[in-house]
């Protein structure tokens, strides 16, 4: 009863913004001014009004939603366009708001048109520490038809303007560092020469610097949340991860780029890590090649193993397959001289075990398995890689299970908002609190990141779940745009293809609602879909920034039937996993 009692509490919050809004008003969410200077000609108005109300752009109506809120999308002309929204209410009252757009095309681009450089890109970006090999890549903007140099008055190359949007002056150029060169955390220089002598000049933004190798210089990971990176940038997630990676790792430094150490795993193999995660404070010694020997492979009452002896705790990738279920695992700096053991010992997941060397210094182990993947984790007891496999439980049934449930952001992360002010935190949490209600009726123990408003940041999440290891894990979201008109519908995540039944199975059950299909969303780089623990699916119920879905969520029978609906899929999931 309490916990019937606090959500229906929570709802009430979450619907108290349109209780809020019965005098005739008009409330604006775009544009947020009433003048507005753009550059693109596709604008939107959208925002919240009384509801009842009549609405109209111009004279012309326009669809006010039963929780007040409208969203119509507007072509500008060139110059000024002024709309004015009227509303009125069913006795007459009326309000009436304008406002201005100020439309003027972004300029197209144009040639530099004195002697002089405009700018300098060089990538990779930020300041760098650069070894042999590297390449250094550079961009130019500068007075076209001229002679241009950098790095070691290496001549650049003069983009013919076809390949540069119709404008000349683009000067690209490459650059492979050697020992010979001297870097002493100095910027470079672009020069530009023209055809009657005179000589234009400009300084990169950041410093170079060269990382002399005559000794290797090595680092050991910090803890069991250090993962590494194929890049140092990405996407609003941050670069892409390659993986976590136990406390106490090896890895050889060869490079900085900004807060990140480049690494080397293995010779065709490099990486990033971010320099906090990483302890250069510790006896510098070559990395090892470490001789593989001695595998086993084994199982006890719960989990099927396979352990490995290294030389020292080595680098580590891994992957997995779906029909037929496989893991992947490659270990860097490892080779094995003779055959490996590949016996099962009382396994009841892992069907066979084979090795490979897919290059001389990189020791891959692909372990096939009964069902398709239901989570593994891999670990060092000292230099012993021990990879531990889930088994699929024998009863399988939400009875008999442990489901995590993320509601995301919280306290001082508001998350999206909605055009009525409904805020996604209070929508996950409340969404979140039924879910948990649903499951504990189907008998599953459920554990919950948080219960009321509080701020938990994504790294105690990812912390917390790895530790308590739970048997799936659904972190509940609401979707949003920039697009209020355009852009809506229900949408799952995954990063991991082991987790894409899971994801895929809840996402084919959310269609029924009627929401439009924004898909089944693979490789995202979301910080909860990373474990390889368990199976993970990020659930974007919808986006609150459309007026549509936003007026979906916030009726609590609708919510009630996305509950069940993730719970159907869930039970989708089980019954495939048993095959």
């Amino acid at each position: 009863m309490k916990q019937a009692t606090k959500i229906i509490t929570i709802l009430t919050v979450l619907c108290f913004p349109l209780l809020a809004q019965s005098q005739v008003s008009i409330k604006l969410s775009q544009p947020s001014r009433e003048q507005n200077n753009v550059n693109t000609s596709k604008q939107f108005i959208a925002g919240r009004t009384c509801i009842g109300c009549k609405l109209t752009i111009n004279n012309d109506s326009v669809y006010v939603y039963p929780t007040g809120t409208f969203a119509v999308k507007k072509e500008l002309v060139q110059g000024k366009t002024t709309f004015v929204l009227h509303v009125r209410d069913s006795t007459g009252e009326s309000y009436t708001k304008t406002i201005v757009y100020y439309y003027s095309p972004a300029p197209a681009p144009r040639p530099t048109e004195t002697f002089k450089i405009d700018f300098i890109e060089v990538s990779p970006k930020g300041n760098l520490e650069v070894t042999e090999g590297d390449t250094l890549k550079v961009k130019v903007k500068a007075y076209p038809g001229q002679k241009a140099f950098w790095f070691n008055d290496t001549p650049l190359t003069e983009l013919p303007a076809a390949q540069s949007s119709g404008v000349p002056g683009y000067y690209v150029g490459s650059y492979i560092i050697t020992p010979n060169d001297s870097l002493l955390n100095g910027k470079l220089t672009v020069s530009l020469k023209g055809r009657n002598g005179q000589t234009a000049y400009l300084t990169s933004p950041n410093r170079y610097r060269y990382m002399r190798m005559e000794s290797p210089r090595t680092g050991r990971t910090i803890d069991n949340m250090t993962y590494i990176t194929s890049a140092t940038e990405g996407d609003r997630l941050g670069p892409e991860k390659l993986g976590y990676l136990d406390k106490g790792v090896l890895l050889q430094i060869i490079g900085r780029q900004g807060e990140y150490y480049k690494v080397k795993l293995s010779s065709k193999k490099n990486a990033y890590i971010p320099a906090a995660f990483l302890d250069t404070e510790i006896p510098q010694e070559g990395v090892p090649v470490s001789i593989v020997s001695d595998v086993q492979i084994y199982g006890d009452d719960k989990y099927d193993y396979v352990t490995v002896n290294l030389s020292d705790k080595l680098p580590y990738i891994s992957t997995q397959t779906n029909d037929p279920g496989k893991i992947i695992i490659d270990i860097h700096g490892a080779y094995a001289e003779q055959r490996i053991n590949n016996q099962l010992r009382n396994t009841a997941e892992i069907t066979q075990a084979s090795w490979g060397q897919p290059t001389h210094d990189v020791f891959r182990m692909i372990l096939s398995l009964k069902h398709n993947v239901w989570g593994y984790k891999m670990y060092y007891e000292g230099n012993k890689l021990v990879v531990r496999v889930k088994r699929v439980p024998p009863n399988l049934a939400l009875s008999n299970m442990t489901i995590g449930v993320d509601p995301g952001h919280g306290g001082s992360n508001y998350g999206a908002t909605g055009l009525t002010g409904a805020i996604e935190k209070n929508l996950t949490l409340g969404m979140s609190l039924l879910l948990r209600n649903a499951l504990e009726k189907e008998g599953a123990k459920v554990l919950i990141t948080r219960t009321s408003d509080q701020f938990v940041n994504n790294e105690e999440r990812l912390s917390y779940y790895r530790q308590v290891d739970p048997d799936i894990l659904l972190s509940i979201h609401m979707n949003s745009s920039a697009n209020p008109v355009d852009v809506f519908g229900t949408a799952t995540y995954y990063r991991l293809p082991f987790c894409e039944p899971l994801s895929a199975a809840i996402h084919k059950r959310l269609l029924e609602t009627g929401l439009a299909d924004f898909g089944n969303n693979g490789n995202f780089n979301f910080i909860l879909n990373n474990p390889t623990e368990f199976p993970d699916a990020l659930i974007e119920t919808l986006f609150i920034s459309n007026p549509g879905d936003e007026a979906a969520i916030l009726e609590p029978a609708f919510q009630q039937e996305l509950v069940q609906k993730i719970i159907q899929g869930l039970k989708d999931y089980i019954i495939q996993a048993k095959k």
